[in-house]
Formats: C-alpha cells, sequence, structure tokens
C-alpha cells in the first residue's frame, strides 16, 4: 500500500499540475473506499497507470457523492466502481438495487399482455389472495397446480390443461387469473389476459383496419392464454366460430395451455353459445364446448361478492 500512495505522491508533486488540481486528486485519494480499494489491489497497480488512476479515482468520488442534480449518473439509477484494468484503475458504472430491482419489474411486466383489463392486475400475487371462504379454495389450489406444471414442466410440449373457473360477480375469478400470469412471469413464462366480450366488439371494428388476422394470431399462438368473462354478452354467429373457434380450435391442435373465466357454468355456456341472433345452433356450440372441454377443467366458485367491501 505504501508503494501505490507513493506513485500518486510523485504524481502530485509533479510541478506541471496545478494546485487547484491537487487538491482535487489528494481529497478524493483520501476517501475511505478509495483507500480500502487501494489496499485490496495493490499488487495489481504499477507507476506506469498512476495518471490514468488518479483521473479515474476523481471521476469515482465525484460521482459516488453526486446524489442529486440533472445528470447525475446517481439519480438516474446507476453507481460508480472502481476496478483493476492492465495495471491501472478505472471507474465503471452499474445499476443499483433500486435500479435493477426496477429494471426486473419491467421484464416480468412485459411477460403478461393485458388486453382490456384493469392495470390493477399486474400487480397482484397468490399472497394477496384470501382463502377464508371455502368456495373459493377448490380454484385456488387449482391455480397454484396449475403454475407448479407449468413452471416446472420439461419440454414446451408437455401439455397443461387450463382451468374454467365459473361462479357469480366479484367472487375472484379475474382475480386468479392475474395472480397466476403474474406468477408465470416470474418464471419468464409470457401469458396474455383478454377480456373477450370488449374483445369481441374490437374484432368486428378490426375488419375495416384489416387487422383480424393479425390480432387472432396474437391470441391463438400466447403460451398461455387467458379468456376473461366469456358468456357476459351475446355473440354473433360470426365472433362465435370465426373468432372463439378459430382461436380455441388451434390452440387444442397446438396443446397450448389455456384458461377461462365465466358466470356461467360450462353447461349453461354450452346453451348460452348455441344462441345467436339468427336461431338456435346446438351443433356449433357443442364443437366449441368439445374445445372448451380439452382445454380446461372446470371449478365451480363460490361465496360473496368481494367487490363490496369484502377483501379478496
Amino acid at each position: 500500500m505504501r508503494s501505490i500512495n507513493e506513485f500518486f505522491t510523485k504524481y502530485l508533486n509533479r510541478h506541471e499540475l496545478n494546485h487547484n488540481y491537487r487538491e482535487l486528486i489528494s481529497k478524493a485519494l483520501a476517501d475511505p473506499d478509495v483507500q480500502t480499494f487501494l489496499a485490496a489491489h495493490s499488487d495489481q497497480l504499477n507507476e506506469a497507470g498512476v495518471e490514468k488512476s488518479a483521473a479515474a479515482i476523481y471521476e469515482y468520488v465525484a460521482n459516488k457523492h453526486a446524489k442529486t442534480g440533472k445528470g447525475a449518473l446517481s439519480a438516474a439509477g446507476y453507481e460508480p466502481f472502481l476496478r483493476v484494468n492492465n495495471g491501472y484503475v478505472e471507474v465503471v458504472y452499474q445499476p443499483d438495487d433500486q435500479l435493477v430491482a426496477q429494471q426486473r419489474a419491467d421484464q416480468q411486466a412485459s411477460r403478461v399482455t393485458m388486453v382490456n383489463l384493469p392495470k390493477d392486475l399486474a400487480n397482484i400475487s397468490f399472497n394477496d389472495y384470501d382463502q377464508q371462504f371455502p368456495g373459493r379454495l377448490p380454484a385456488f389450489e387449482a391455480a397454484i397446480d396449475l403454475t407448479t406444471q407449468l413452471i416446472q414442466r420439461t419440454q414446451s410440449a408437455d401439455y397443461v390443461k387450463g382451468l374454467y373457473l365459473c361462479g357469480p360477480f366479484g367472487i375472484g375469478k379475474t382475480y386468479l387469473l392475474g395472480a397466476i400470469a403474474n406468477n408465470l412471469a416470474q418464471h419468464n413464462i409470457v401469458s396474455t389476459l383478454v377480456h373477450f366480450p370488449t374483445f369481441a366488439v374490437q374484432m368486428k371494428q378490426a375488419i375495416n383496419d384489416h387487422q383480424v388476422w393479425q390480432r387472432l394470431e396474437e391470441l391463438e399462438k400466447t403460451p398461455v392464454l387467458m379468456i376473461d368473462d366469456i358468456g357476459a354478452d351475446s355473440l354473433s354467429p360470426w365472433v362465435r366460430d370465426e373468432i372463439l373457434g378459430v382461436i380455441l380450435q388451434y390452440r387444442m391442435q397446438e396443446r397450448l395451455t389455456t384458461c377461462f373465466t365465466s358466470n356461467l357454468t360450462m353447461t349453461e355456456l354450452e346453451t348460452y353459445l348455441s344462441q345467436t341472433n339468427q336461431g338456435i345452433d346446438a351443433t356449433k356450440s357443442a364443437r366449441i364446448m368439445e374445445r372448451i372441454r380439452f382445454l380446461a377443467t372446470e371449478y365451480q366458485m363460490t361465496g360473496p361478492n368481494l367487490r363490496q367491501g369484502v377483501t379478496n
């Protein structure tokens, strides 16, 4: 350590260095973190690299204390570190803990696509889901099991059957899907949640923009698809057969995990799907339900309306 200090002392005593510069470098060298670093790396430094090292040390100390202010790297989420490179000290910048956490959260959020659903679903987890109501417990346990299977499967081709969550308004069906999606995102699994009644309206509008096929493909091919509120509004034969039917057929063929929520049981949904503004069509309804039953296991949920003052 003494030899390193001697290197810097010789450098600072050179007549070409002005007083202010020497004073700034001297203060930087006296920084406790700098002293600790130099002591730990003294055997890696040499006299030839002192000039470069002095400038880097000053930069390190100046930015280490620049917690605020326009252009401060620390304010942007980066903090300086010293390292040895070819016998001299250089300063590098790495994201601080807060920025790393934010980047991780952003990456996780990017793995969950929500279409026409509340943004607050992006922040919930299984820990937020209240299990005090027995009528919701089987669905909750099934959601945990589904998530575990998806995370632990060894090949993407291994089929994991989804969930069909049904029950009255406000029971927590959509909330549970959000918890599944966020948990999967933590393990780099991409999912898409879509409010189907709103999506159906938008698909009709997409005809004029020639975007039907593009939007259809987005739902067909997402690794995990969650269709929320199916059966909430009347469907035209076109939406039922050319939108919902096509999506489900693709996902059944490709064995892609698909979940649903509905106020209707599967039996009730089959009746609902058979009724259109063009009359009753039980055959096409049965075809849709065959795909849904292949893709998901039904869980009926009971309990109070949690939107009316009861916690989730």
